[in-house]
This record gives structure tokens, sequence and C-alpha cells, in this order.
């Protein structure tokens, strides 16, 4: 049995990657709230394409043939300043974005442009001089500005090393002071990528300090406000992590070259999907609108949708096998029809109905109320399975026999029927869970009842792809639990079909 069950998870891994697949593929082409034209008019260019690139619509959806990385980015931006031509103002400000981890891109190339294009570039290297505090009354000198980052390139230019700057921060981490700091400064954004790979949420006040000069780095080289401020807590100080690693998953690719695997690897990292997946893997199944990892919210709210959930399948299943099982008993009769009208009746009643009336009588914020109001719309579908495959049950041979033989009408019901009848009910239920969660939702919201209802549909306004892509999956594995479940259920029901379940070879 234990095999099983590590088989059917097994194999429901890459069920659930094609799920993730197929889900995400629909979900892509819903509209995004930034294409609302209402939004695009009251914001500038600027900030509507910032909030594009915070959620990938730049990027395809699921394979970037021509990722690009800073390599690529600063030598266009360096085509377009040294040709004057239109869209040179904004290139300079790209490139001095760009900053330090551009240079070991642009300043080799500074021999090989005419004189004229030469000194265009030069200038436009001057505020990356001014953040790394090493300029001088030069770099703003046409005539000094090329000899100026040509003697930067042959005293420093073997700092621009991934090992030297990895090694400074990890002196920074460990010993932290000034000095250090400032040694990474004068490499400006050539050192994001090792800063941001050193820095971790903290755990404790240790973990502040370390955190703080890392994004002291960090915040000085891209210009940003973003700061752990003296004296902050913990809840602040990771907080502010969290803004600084959802920044990187953003930025990455602006300020790092890839080449050989890494740049294979970028081909289905930088996508839509791809994003998604490597934050649902590192960052607790990435996050949401709000900036909150899913997977926390998810730890919160999840226990209260299950409770209803399957609380109300358990409950329904209760009712509904005995009212089967009676129906089937009495079938034809009046009894037989008064149990399938009800059934029927409870299941055409709206469950946003049901559950108004009993929070009339119950009040809000309580699971047990919600659970009763959810119930009625799950008896219906396995009492009329439960009513059919009994009565099919009581018509087969052996069941007719042992009434010959003198078991009474109960017993034929209860002891020779119902056991063999319980296996299409037993089927019916591994399919609840994922369609008992629309309900669920309703009675939520009814209730008061802070479950992830309340998040879904906000989450279905905003277009949050990680809270939708992580419902999916939510459900997804309550499925594959509910038929590894059946599974159990159909040998507890019925030894006989052990062997054609398990797989075991030879006789069943």
């Amino acid at each position: 049995m234990l095999g099983h069950a590590l088989r059917r998870l097994l194999w429901s891994l890459p069920a659930l990657i094609g799920i993730s697949i197929v889900t995400f593929l629909f979900l892509s082409y819903v509209p995004d709230p930034s294409e609302d034209p209402v939004l695009a008019a009251q914001i500038s260019p600027a900030a509507l394409t910032r909030l594009r690139r915070a959620r990938f619509l730049e990027l395809p959806r699921f394979l970037n043939l021509a990722p690009r990385d800073v390599r690529e980015r600063a030598g266009e931006l360096a085509r377009v300043i040294i040709s004057g031509g239109p869209g040179e103002g904004e290139a300079r400000i790209e490139l001095a974005r760009l900053g330090g981890a551009a240079l070991p891109h642009v300043l080799p190339q500074l021999d090989t442009l005419a004189p004229e294009h030469r000194r265009a570039l030069a200038l436009a290297l001057a505020p990356i001089a001014r953040r790394m505090g090493i300029a001088g009354p030069e770099v703003d000198d046409p005539a000094r500005a090329v000899a100026f980052w040509t003697r930067f390139w042959d005293d420093r230019g073997i700092e621009f090393r991934r090992a030297v700057v990895r090694s400074a921060a990890s002196r920074l981490v460990r010993y932290g002071s000034a000095t250090r700091a400032t040694d990474l400064i004068e490499l400006d954004t050539f050192v994001l990528d090792d800063v941001m790979a050193a820095l971790e949420p903290p755990l404790d006040a240790a973990g502040v300090t370390r955190a703080r000069a890392l994004i002291d780095v960090a915040a000085h080289v891209t210009g940003s406000a973003d700061r752990v401020a003296p004296g902050a807590d913990l809840e602040a100080a990771r907080a502010c992590v969290d803004r600084w690693q959802a920044y990187w998953s953003v930025y990455r690719a602006d300020f790092t070259a890839d080449t050989g695997v890494a740049r294979v690897a970028d081909m289905v990292l930088e996508t839509r999907y791809g994003k998604w997946a490597y934050e649902a893997v590192t960052h607790r199944f990435g996050r949401s609108a709000g900036g909150a990892p899913v997977l926390d919210e998810l730890e919160v709210r999840v226990p209260v949708t299950l409770a209803i959930v399957f609380g109300a399948i358990a409950l329904a299943y209760a009712v509904a096998v005995p009212l089967g099982a009676l129906g089937a008993a009495f079938r034809g009769t009046r009894v037989d029809v008064a149990l399938m009208l009800a059934a029927l009746a409870l299941y055409a009643t709206p469950t946003a109905v049901i559950a108004v009336m009993a929070r009339g009588a119950a009040g809000g914020g309580r699971i047990l109320p919600a659970i009763l109001a959810l119930t009625p719309a799950l008896v219906a579908a396995p009492a009329v399975q439960q009513r059919a495959a009994l009565s099919l049950t009581l018509s087969q041979d052996y069941v007719r026999a042992a009434t010959a033989r003198g078991a009474s009408r109960a017993r034929a019901v209860l002891v020779h029927g119902l056991r063999n009848a319980l296996v299409p009910v037993a089927t019916l239920a591994t399919l609840e869970g994922p369609m008992a969660l629309g309900g669920a939702f309703v009675v939520e919201r009814v209730f008061g009842l802070r479950g992830v209802g309340e998040l879904t549909m906000l989450a279905v306004q905003q277009r949050d792809i990680a809270w939708l892509m992580a419902i999916s999956m939510s459900a997804a594995l309550i499925a594959a639990a509910f038929v590894l479940a059946a599974d159990l259920a159909y040998v507890a029901v019925d030894p006989r079909l052990g062997g054609a379940i398990l797989g075991r070879k030879g006789r069943p």
C-alpha cells in the first residue's frame, strides 16, 4: 500500500507540471490591469513601463530565444549614444542606470571608436563615475574624459571579476565596515549579483546588521531609498529584504552577463512562466500582488477553507449514502420519490441563499454553520449515485438468491448490496474537493471567514498570477489526494479489488 501511494505521488509530479503550464497559458491571455486605458492616462509612461515590467509582461510566455543581458543592453545604448540620433538622452539615462555592470562591455570598446564617438561615450559615463565616488573634473571635460576612463580601466579593470566581488561581499558580511562597503560601491552595479546572492532574510539582530550593510550598498548603486532604517526590528528588516529580492527577480538581467549554460537557462527562466516557477520554488510559491509570500497567506487561510470543504463533504456523504440506500430499498414508492425530490430541491437551492439564512440564524465568523450551509448542495449527486448503484446491485442474482434463502430485505440491502454499491460513490467523492471550492468561497464571504476565497476574488480582479497559480496547484494536489484516498477506499470496501488497484500480479 505504501509503495502504491509513493508511485501515485511520483506520477502526480509530471501531471502537476502539465497543469501548471496549461493554467499559466490561459491566465497569460487574461487582460492585465496595466493595459487599462484609464490607468494608462493616470500615470506617466515611465511608471507604466515599470509596472508592466514588474509583472513580466515584456517577456515571452514560455521560451525566450534571445534573452537580453547587460552586454547586449550596454552595446545597444552605446550605439545610440555615439550615433547622436533620436533617443540619445534616454540612452544616456539608461546607461547611467546600468552603471558599473556595463563598464566591462563599454570601456574596452573606446579604443575601437572614432575620436568624436569616443568622447561622446566617455562623457555619457560621467554619472557613473560620480556615483562610484571616483569622479574628478576631467569626467565632464571632452578633452580629458577618454583619458580618464582609459586610465581607470588599465588600473582597476582587474577588479571587475566575479571572484573579486564575491570575496569583497563575503568580507562585508563577515566583518562589516565602511571601508569594505566603499570597496564595493566603487564597482557600482557590477557588485549587485554577488550582493544579492549574499542577502538573506535575517533571523536575529546580527542578521539584521548584515542585511542592512548589503542593502545600503545595493541602494547606493541603484539610487534607491529603500533601506533598513537604524533601529528597525526583525519584521521590518525581513520585509525590506523581500522587497529587494523582488526587485532583483525583475531586474537581474539588466546587470548580469550570461554565457554558456547560464544563457541556455535564461531561455527558460527569462520568461513569464520561468519567473513564476523560479519564484515558486525559491520564494515560498512567489509573491502576491501585495508583496507577501503566497505560501504565508496560504498557511493562514487554507485550513479554514479545507475545514469547510472536507467537513461539508463528509457530512454530505454521511447523509447521502443512507438516503440513496433508503431510496433503493423503496424504489418506485412514494418514499423513494419524496427522498429524491428533497435531495434535488436542496441541490437546486443556491448555496448563497442557504448561507444567508444560516448566517441569520447562527451569526457570522463560525465554521460549523458554514459547513452546514455548504452541505445541502453536495447531497444530491452522491444520493442519486448511491440509489442507482444499489438498485443495480439488488437486481443481481446473488442478492436475489440470498433473499430466496430467507434473508430479510434489510440484510439484503446492508450486507449483500451496500458494499458493492459504495464503489461508484467513492469514485464520485474523488471529484468533490475541487468542485466544492466554489461553494466554499461563497460561504466564506457570507460568514466573514478568512479563507482563500476572499483573496482569490481579489486576485482575479488584479490578475495576481502568483496567487491564482497557487490556488490552481493546491486544487490539483487536493484532487490527487482524493484519488489516492479513493484507491484506499476501494480496497477497504471490496478487498477483491486490491490486486487490480495496487498493481499486484497473480490472482486477485
